[in-house]
């Protein structure tokens, strides 16, 4: 397992427990009202996987920046690591009970009030402004590819980030596509029930047309 995983691993626990600042410390005692709320926050990127070994990542981090600015959360960090299936399983594993490996995970920090909307942070710290972290299995997306490559999909009422991707079968340009799912699930959007399965995919659908990342044959209707 890579070091930079290992550390991912160890801030995504200290992050679920929020233990970590007293209520009682007197540094935290005062909030001074958005602090930090008008800064553009870091965006942590580590690259884990090998199997894409010329990966623009920059480019990743722009689109993150982009999905991020459109959602409203300029001013919060987040984090996103590529990883290959062993660390992906083992994710899945100890956080969902899923023995095996997935495209992508999202660990939010903050809870929702409802979908798009963020709790305040508790505290007007820089730690407190994080949207949370991404985890991509890139040797899973290029799975998804070749898959895909071999199957021809009829047009139905579907939509969403999934089954754009059908049309898409070029392993970075899909990694793009994830990250709008991703940060969906950072800021309260789920796909569980019927009805919030309708209001993510919609607002998939208006973030993939923003970044032009929707492929024609999947285009919404108008």
């Amino acid at each position: 397992m890579g070091m930079q995983f290992t550390l991912f691993i160890m801030s995504l626990l200290l992050r679920c427990s929020k233990s970590f600042v007293s209520r009682s410390c007197p540094v935290f005692a005062k909030k001074s009202a958005a602090r930090f709320s008008s800064k553009t926050a870091e965006i942590e990127f580590y690259n884990e996987q090998t199997a894409l070994p010329n990966i623009d990542e920059e480019k990743l981090k722009q689109t993150v920046s982009r999905i991020r600015s459109i959602l409203g959360y300029d001013h919060y960090g987040v984090s996103l690591t590529l990883v290959e299936d062993d660390d992906m399983q083992e994710t899945n594993r100890e956080t969902r009970d899923v023995d095996a490996p997935t495209d992508i995970l999202s660990f939010q920090f903050h809870e929702a009030v409802k979908p798009g909307v963020l709790q305040k942070p508790e505290f007007d710290i820089p730690d407190y402004y994080n949207l949370g972290d991404m985890l991509i299995d890139v040797p899973y997306v290029i799975r998804r590819v070749e898959e895909d490559s071999e199957w021809e999909y009829e047009e139905d009422d579907e939509r969403g980030v999934s089954v754009a991707m059908m049309n898409v079968l070029d392993t970075e340009q899909r990694l793009h596509m994830l990250l709008i799912h991703g940060m969906l699930h950072l800021v309260g959007y789920d796909h569980i029930e019927d009805d919030d399965y309708e209001v993510m995919v919609t607002r998939e659908d208006e973030i993939l047309k923003e970044l032009n990342l929707m492929p024609p044959s999947t285009s919404p209707a108008q």
